[in-house]
């Protein structure tokens, strides 16, 4: 203990000796009281989400650090030998083996505890989240599908109508979003000549629904263009997991009746989808009137076209992300075909080469977000598959052990390139649902829908056809395989296909 000794032998600055015996003792006291009840990734969350506590461990820490620098060194000028070289250089290499042994390592959790404070309080939210309800659909939408369920079979015809009339409704809060009432529609009649499908007004709605973004930022800019929408919607009890990718080029994006942004646009966006985020930015007083406003419209879009509340987004710069893939130390990425790079993107460390070979390819955070960006070969839609792709290459790449490794450079990086709404109170039951989705099989067991050709057209979609895909893909249940687009013109004919690989 830090001052026993020169207590015991009746050093000067007794007073001094004296403090920091209290300091250290409470600062010991607070750090096993804080860090003993810690069993799993869930408490630990916990931990972190309550700011004063966490906050409090790093004081702490640094309290102990600098008390036992303080003995060690006063202990080794105390005990210095008046004569002797020798004995000097003993006494001073056994001072600085107590302070590397000693005082190193607190000094180190220390600086990442506050380092990563600093961190989750500028990606997570301070305050309580609102979740973007859908309204109705135009009681004159009607979507009519034709499927063909095997060779030598009558194609099946379904045709499903959509009942404006509106209620009230207000949903419990899941996942720390404010409560707030939105008209929606009641549940719908269906009619059709051979098959029955039963469309709920709302889908998804004791699920929880992220909305990912990804944006073409650099750093310190975030009010661009978002070129990569991604939904994912996960079961809290089952661990069930669904992505949703909407195109970047989606035209007439629509917004709930009764909302400002639907009463600028009553026809829908006058631009593509990606331009939703800078407009309201530019306009907040349409969406909130925050300083993520540019965020909580595309909120309102997507959850209006998907006909799912959607609880809160996730922004990532896609700049930003380069250090999170090298924080990991690169990906595996298995590139079904060639891919020609489109140039150097923001926040390139090195030049990229002309092409990505076909093959399985170890990315660092440049080339990923090369492969990423790339749409010269094929389509936005292609494009938007490989997103998922790196988003599921960067989970597998996250192992606990990479994590360790990297996890001063992943604080910082994350720090720079993510912001949400999602509050950090919550980080506890984040993590919850993170290892219910891992039980449930994690990304192997995730169905995924790209509303893109030949599923939908980008300019000419239909409001109750999206709503009915979506209700489809979430009540699809342990189905396996995924949705996939090309880049053909869409027909009534046209199914889902399975495919595999990025």
């Amino acid at each position: 203990m830090p001052g026993l000794g020169h207590l015991a032998v009746r050093a000067r600055f007794r007073r001094g000796v004296a403090a920091a015996i209290v300091g250290n003792l409470a600062a010991t006291i607070v750090t096993v009281a804080i860090a003993l009840p810690i069993r799993n990734k869930a408490d630990l969350a916990d931990v972190v989400a309550d700011r004063p506590t966490f906050v409090g461990l790093g004081l702490a820490l640094a309290v102990m650090a600098i008390t036992r620098l303080w003995a060690a060194l006063d202990a080794g000028w105390q005990a210095r030998p008046a004569t002797g070289t020798a004995l000097r250089i003993v006494t001073g290499l056994a001072t600085s083996t107590v302070v590397i042994a000693c005082v190193a390592p607190l000094a180190v959790a220390a600086d990442y505890v506050l380092k990563t404070d600093r961190a989750v309080s500028h990606v997570f939210s301070s305050r309580q989240a609102v979740t973007a309800y859908p309204g109705p659909v135009s009681d004159t939408d009607t979507a009519t599908r034709r499927t063909t369920p095997s060779t030598g079979t009558t194609p099946t015809i379904t045709t499903v109508t959509i009942n404006t009339t509106t209620t009230v409704a207000t949903a419990a809060a899941t996942f720390g979003e404010t409560t707030v009432a939105a008209t929606t529609p009641t549940n719908p009649p269906v009619t059709a000549p051979r098959t029955t499908t039963t469309l709920p007004p709302i889908v998804a709605e004791n699920r929880v629904n992220v909305l990912l973004l990804g944006g073409d930022a650099g750093p310190g800019r975030w009010s661009l263009r978002t070129d990569s929408m991604i939904v994912i919607s996960l079961d809290p009890v089952t661990g069930d997991t669904v992505m949703i990718s909407v195109p970047r080029n989606l035209q007439r994006m629509p917004f709930p009746p009764g909302t400002a942004m639907a009463d600028r646009f009553p026809n829908g966006f006058t631009d593509i989808a990606n331009a939703v985020y800078t407009y309201a930015d530019q306009h907040r007083e349409l969406a909130g009137g925050g300083d993520d406003a540019g965020a909580q419209a595309i909120k309102l879009g997507i959850a209006q076209l998907l006909g799912m509340p959607i609880h809160h987004y996730v922004l990532v710069d896609m700049a930003g992300f380069v250090d999170v893939v090298d924080a990991l130390g690169g990906v595996d990425i298995d590139v079904a075909a060639r891919v020609p790079s489109p140039g150097n993107p923001p926040g390139s460390k090195h030049p990229v080469p002309k092409y990505i070979e076909a093959g399985l390819q170890h990315m660092d955070g440049t080339i990923a977000l090369a492969y990423s960006r790339s749409r010269y070969a094929d389509s936005d839609y292609q494009r938007m598959s490989r997103q998922r792709c790196v988003l599921g290459a960067i989970a597998t790449a996250a192992t606990p052990m990479a994590v360790a490794t990297g996890l001063t450079e992943l604080v910082a990086a994350f720090g720079d390139a993510v912001r949400t709404d999602i509050p950090r109170e919550r980080l506890g039951e984040l993590a919850q649902l993170v290892d219910h989705v891992a039980q449930a099989g994690g990304l192997g067991q995730v169905r995924t829908l790209h509303l893109a050709p030949p599923l939908i057209s980008s300019t000419r979609w239909d409001a109750v056809e999206v709503r009915l895909l979506v209700t489809e893909l979430i009540a699809a249940g342990d189905q396996a395989g995924e949705l996939v687009v090309d880049d053909t013109t869409p027909t009534a004919e046209a199914g889902p296909v399975l495919v595999n690989g990025c």
